[in-house]
């Protein structure tokens, strides 16, 4: 199950990718070339609802989650999320082809780690990871609380904080909550496994639950689109959503029983070497040079 789990992920991190840069170029359109600061508007939003790009890469990215879906359900949250940091590789490479471009050797080495990283962390969590158990809504309570402030935080700083951190600070807080509404579907999942549906209030607080993380969580996605390139989005939301879901399933599920310190350390040096060349990718990317370039300077 484990190893049919991974490739759906996989998949699911392809689907994604590839409706993420449909939905750039659908915003890209929306825009025009007038507009450095990306700014999404209401008739920028108008607009998107009737672009046929934008529209197929909204089918793409909901066919990837469909897939997710399934993956989540055939093993542990911390196996089946943190594979989704591949979407930062295919949407980089999906845009280098778009724009006739090729990566060049940072960008490469970049790609190198991430893979790298992603698959002695996947490994280390695939051999180790505990059987999800029941949740408990006291565990739900606390973790949503925590997870709810740092998101809150970080959209503070989207807010109030220098243009040069705003995108990064809104997506971050954005992939926490959405991290947080995957951690919500395993609970689901790990619900109905055990036939607990109508036996207890767990069901039905991690449905509402899931639905608040990803409508609060996609508003600040869009902050984040709003104030920076695509590119940067990506790469927060295959790091920081995957780091924010393993919380919630070793925490309210029980998947860390049976980790030891060293695996622990492992794991969180493997995350590190992932995500540091997802942030290199995101700081090399072309588009991403070309956007900052463009930002006029702040007074």
């Amino acid at each position: 199950m484990i190893t049919l789990a991974v490739v759906l992920a996989v998949l699911a991190s392809i689907s994604f990718a590839s409706g993420a840069s449909a939905q750039h170029l659908g915003v890209d359109k929306a825009l025009g070339s007038q507009d450095p600061d990306r700014r999404l508007g209401l008739s920028h939003i108008l607009v998107l609802l009737k672009t046929p790009m934008w529209l197929f890469g909204l089918l793409l990215v909901a066919l990837g989650a469909c897939i997710h879906i399934v993956a989540v359900y055939l093993a542990p949250i911390t196996v089946v999320q943190p594979i989704g940091i591949l979407a930062v590789i295919w949407s980089v490479l999906i845009a280098a082809r778009l724009n006739h471009t090729a990566p060049t050797r940072t960008m490469w080495v970049a790609v190198a780690g991430s893979v790298v990283g992603i698959v002695f962390f996947t490994v280390l969590s695939a051999r180790h990871a505990a059987h999800s158990r029941s949740a408990s809504l006291h565990a739900m309570a606390v973790t949503t609380a925590v997870v709810w402030a740092v998101a809150l935080a970080f959209a503070a700083v989207g807010m109030l904080g220098p243009r040069w951190i705003r995108n990064l600070a809104w997506s971050w807080g954005g992939s926490v909550l959405y991290g947080l509404g995957t951690g919500y579907m395993k609970i689901m999942t790990v619900v109905l496994r055990d036939h607990q549906v109508f036996t207890g209030p767990e069901f039905w607080a991690a449905g509402l639950g899931l639905v608040l993380a990803y409508a609060i969580g996609g508003w600040f996605i869009q902050q984040g689109y709003a104030s920076g390139p695509a590119e940067v989005v990506v790469g927060s939301m295959t790091t920081i959503d995957p780091l924010a879901a393993v919380a919630v399933g070793l925490v309210v599920l029980g998947e860390g029983a049976r980790l030891t310190p060293s695996i622990a350390i492992g794991m969180a040096l493997a995350g590190a070497l992932a995500a540091g060349g997802v942030a290199v990718l995101s700081r090399f990317h072309p588009d991403t040079q070309r956007h900052f370039a463009a930002q006029p300077a702040e007074g």
